[in-house]
C-alpha cells in the first residue's frame, strides 16, 4: 500500500518538483518509503504535526493543501448560506510562512475569506483573532516545542478553541480529498486574503493588561526573559513594558527568530537546559526571576532566584502558584464571582483542588489537551452554570480570562512577573510561597517520563504496552494499594475493592489512570502529537523526603514492568 502511494506522488502533476526530487533520492530505500507513506499525518491533541519532508506522513505543501481542502469542505457543508472566514497565523519554524500562505490560498480557492497575520505571532493570538473577526475557523502553523525538523498544523473552531466536537468529521473530510480535488488561488493581490496589521496586536495586548490583579507591585523587580527564538519576543516585552516594569532584560542570543533553534538542544521551557544561557545572564544581572516561552508562545517556564540559587519551577508548581495568587487576590478584593470554577487536566496535580476548595471554587478535570479546557469554557459560557477563572495543565500551559481559548504564555508571563513582584514586596520569593502552599495542603511532587517509540515498530510496541496495563490490572505498586483504575478509552472506572464498574462521561481517549489509596496516582498515555508514551506520576506525602522516596520506588517499578513487556514482544 505504501509503495502505491509513493508511486502516485512520484508521478502526480499535483506534487511539486522539489518534493519529487526528494522522493527520487529515497526510491530504493524501502524502510524510508514505508515511514513516509504508511499512514496519513494524524490529528491528535495538538492537531497535525510531523517532520517536514515529502510523503503522506510528513508536513509539506501537499499535505497542508490537502488538509485545508478537507477543512474547507467541512466548513462549506456545515455553514451553508453563511459567510465563512478563517484566521491564519504562523511561527518561526522552517516553512511556517510558506505553509500559512498555502493554507490561505486553498481557503481563498474555496471562496473562504482569510485573515492572515503579517508576521509570526503567538498561537494564543490566533485564538484571539478567530473570536475578534468572528471567524468560523482558525489555523496556526506551528510544531510548538518540537525539534527543528518538525512543523505542524493546528485547527481552531469558531469559539477560538482547538477543534474537539467535529474532529472526526474533519478527519473524514480530509481523508476523502484526492490531490486533484484541491482548489487553490493565487496569493498576491487576492481580495479574499486580508493581511492583519497592528490593530489586532493592540486589542490583544490591552485585553491581557486588563487581567492584572495588582498595579501596586514592585515594578523594579529584575526580570530575565528568553523567547527561545520564537514568537514571544515582541508581545511579552510589549505587555511588560507597557505595564511599567523597569528592569526587563532579554537574552540577546535567543531573541531573534531562528528556525534551527541553534542555541538550545530543545526549544522547550520544560527542559531546564533551554534556560542555561538565561541563568548565566541572570547571575550577572542579579536577576530575580527568569521566564522562557516556547517557539509558539503558548507555554512558559520560570526559574526563581532563591537564597542565591536559581531554582526551576515545574508546570504543576507554577500552576499552583498562579492559582493561589489569583484566588487569594480576587478573594481579598471581593471579586470572586458566583459559581466560580477552575479547570485542569487529569494529569495535573491534585493540589489545585486543595487550593480551589479553600476559596470555595469548583474544580473540573478534563482529558489531556488544552482544547478540552476550552470546550468546557464554552459550555460555561453557553449554560451560565459556572464562571471560568483559570485553567492549566502540567505541561506549562496556563490561561486566565476568557478572550483566548488556548493556553497563553503572554498572559501567563505577565501574571508570573506580577506575582513575583508582589511577593518580593513582602520579602518572599516564589519558592517561599510554594513552601507555604505545601505546608498548608500537603507535599505534592510530580514527574513525567516520556519514552520514544518511533516508526511502525514503535507504534506496535506502544500499543502492546497499553494493552498489557489494560488487561493486567495493577492492584498495588511500590507498597501501595490501587483501589481505582480509570480507563478513558473504555469510558469506565473500576473499583478494585468492591469489584464494580462505573461508566464515566469523558470523550474516549487512550489513557489509563491508576489511583492509589493515599491520593497519589499514575497515568499512562500515548502522545497525540509525538511518537512517545507519556507516563505521569503524582505523589502526595507529608514531607519532601517521603514524597521523593515514594516517587522513585513507583517510577522504578513501572519502568521495570515496561522493560519486561518489551523483552517479551521482542
Amino acid at each position: 500500500m505504501y509503495n502505491e502511494k509513493f508511486e502516485i506522488w512520484l508521478n502526480s502533476p499535483y506534487v511539486d518538483d522539489e518534493l519529487k526530487k526528494e522522493l527520487k533520492e529515497i526510491e530504493k530505500i524501502d524502510c524510508e518509503i514505508e515511514d513516509r507513506f504508511y499512514k496519513e499525518l494524524e490529528f491528535g491533541t495538538g492537531g497535525m504535526r510531523g517532520k517536514i519532508g515529502a510523503g503522506t506522513n510528513r508536513m509539506n505543501l501537499v499535505t497542508v493543501a490537502k488538509a485545508t481542502q478537507g477543512i474547507s469542505n467541512y466548513l462549506i457543508e456545515k455553514y451553508k448560506n453563511e459567510k465563512i472566514s478563517a484566521a491564519i497565523a504562523y511561527d518561526s519554524r522552517n516553512m511556517s510562512k510558506e505553509f500559512a500562505e498555502k493554507t490561505a490560498c486553498v481557503f481563498a480557492g474555496n471562496n473562504i475569506k482569510v485573515y492572515l497575520f503579517d508576521s509570526l505571532k503567538p498561537t494564543p493570538e490566533l485564538s484571539y483573532a478567530v473570536r475578534h473577526f468572528k471567524c468560523k475557523a482558525g489555523v496556526v502553523i506551528t510544531a510548538s516545542h518540537n525539534p527543528p525538523e518538525y512543523n505542524g498544523y493546528k485547527v481552531y473552531d469558531e469559539f477560538g478553541g482547538q477543534v474537539v466536537r467535529d474532529a472526526d468529521k474533519i478527519i473524514e473530510k480530509i481523508n476523502e480529498v484526492k490531490l486533484e480535488h484541491i482548489k487553490t488561488a493565487e496569493f498576491k493581490g487576492n481580495t479574499k486574503i486580508q493581511i492583519i496589521g497592528d490593530d489586532v496586536d493592540r486589542s490583544y495586548i490591552n485585553e491581557i493588561k486588563s487581567l492584572s490583579l495588582r498595579n501596586d507591585v514592585d515594578k523594579d523587580i529584575r526580570i530575565i526573559f528568553t523567547p527561545l527564538h520564537g514568537t514571544g519576543n515582541k508581545p511579552v516585552r510589549r505587555v511588560l513594558d507597557e505595564m511599567g516594569y523597569k528592569n526587563l532584560f532579554v537574552v540577546k542570543e535567543q531573541e531573534k527568530p531562528d528556525s534551527q533553534f541553534s542555541t538550545v538542544s530543545s526549544p522547550n521551557p520544560e527542559d531546564l537546559s533551554s534556560f542555561e544561557i538565561a541563568i548565566e545572564k541572570a547571575k550577572g544581572l542579579n536577576g530575580d526571576i527568569i521566564i522562557g516561552t516556547d517557539p509558539d508562545c503558548d507555554r512558559v517556564g520560570a526559574v526563581v532566584k532563591h537564597e542565591g540559587q536559581f531554582v526551576p519551577l515545574n508546570g504543576n508548581q507554577t500552576g499552583a502558584l498562579l492559582l493561589n495568587y489569583l484566588l487569594a487576590s480576587l478573594n481579598e478584593q471581593g471579586r470572586i464571582p458566583e459559581k466560580p470554577a477552575i479547570v485542569k487536566t487529569v494529569v495535573t496535580s491534585e493540589i489545585a483542588n486543595c487550593i480551589a476548595d479553600k476559596y470555595k471554587v469548583t474544580t473540573f478535570d478534563t482529558l489531556t489537551g488544552f482544547k478540552y479546557i476550552a470546550e468546557l469554557m464554552q459550555k460555561f459560557e453557553d449554560t451560565k452554570e459556572y464562571n471560568f477563572l483559570f485553567g492549566y495543565e502540567e505541561s506549562y500551559g496556563y490561561l486566565a480570562g476568557t478572550f483566548v481559548r488556548d493556553k497563553d504564555a503572554v498572559i501567563a508571563s505577565m501574571l508570573i512577573c506580577e506575582m513575583a513582584a508582589y511577593y518580593k514586596g513582602q520579602g518572599k520569593t516564589l519558592i517561599d510561597v510554594l513552601t507555604e502552599i505545601y505546608n498548608e495542603h500537603g507535599y505534592y511532587i510530580e514527574e513525567t517520563v516520556s519514552l520514544v517509540f518511533s516508526g511502525v515498530a514503535g507504534q506496535s510496541k506502544m500499543k502492546a504496552i497499553m494493552e498489557h496495563f489494560r488487561e493486567n490490572k495493577l492492584s498495588s505498586l511500590a507498597g501501595k494499594k490501587i483501589p481505582t483504575i480509570i480507563d478513558y478509552k473504555m469510558s469506565i472506572s473500576l473499583d478494585l475493592i468492591k469489584g464494580t464498574t462505573e461508566k464515566i462521561n469523558y470523550p474516549k481517549s487512550d489513557v489509563l489512570k491508576f489511583s492509589f489509596e493515599d491520593g497519589s496516582w499514575l497515568v499512562l498515555r500515548p502522545s497525540g502529537t509525538e511518537p512517545k508514551l507519556k507516563i505521569y506520576f503524582s505523589i502526595n506525602g507529608e514531607n519532601q523526603d517521603e514524597s521523593n522516596e515514594s516517587l522513585e520506588r513507583t517510577k522504578s517499578e513501572v519502568l521495570n514492568i515496561i522493560d519486561r513487556i518489551q523483552i517479551n514482544i521482542g
